[in-house]
């Protein structure tokens, strides 16, 4: 099964495309960890990874979702080469929740 759970904070604000006429949304989540070194003192990671939502999703996402706002994603992984085939990791939202906003709403992903 191929399913992820995060909960971040949007870096920038949501960006939306028409991609042939269906609305493609992209933004960034700063994702924080902490664990414990071999001495036991907390270290915080911060890792930036990129999503995608398409449809209604993408269009909720876009009205709703600013910077500095938290949100909890669904999401699956894919693999996604680039012109010089190196390969990246992309998540394409499949359920989400937006916190921090003035009006956020739970929305499952049409796909």
């Amino acid at each position: 099964m191929n399913k992820c759970h995060f909960v971040g904070k949007l870096t920038d604000d949501p960006v939306l495309y028409d991609q042939d006429r269906t609305n493609l949304v992209r933004f960034t989540l700063a994702i924080e960890e902490y664990r414990k070194d071999k001495s036991g003192k907390k270290i915080r990671r911060v890792e930036f990874l990129e999503f995608e939502a398409w449809s209604t999703a993408a269009q909720t996402i876009f009205e709703h979702a600013i910077k500095g706002d938290c949100m909890a994603v669904e999401a699956i992984a894919r693999e996604q080469k680039d012109r010089d085939e190196f390969s990246n990791v992309n998540f394409r939202v499949t359920n989400f929740k937006i916190f921090n906003s003035n009006n956020y709403e739970n929305v499952d992903n049409d796909e």
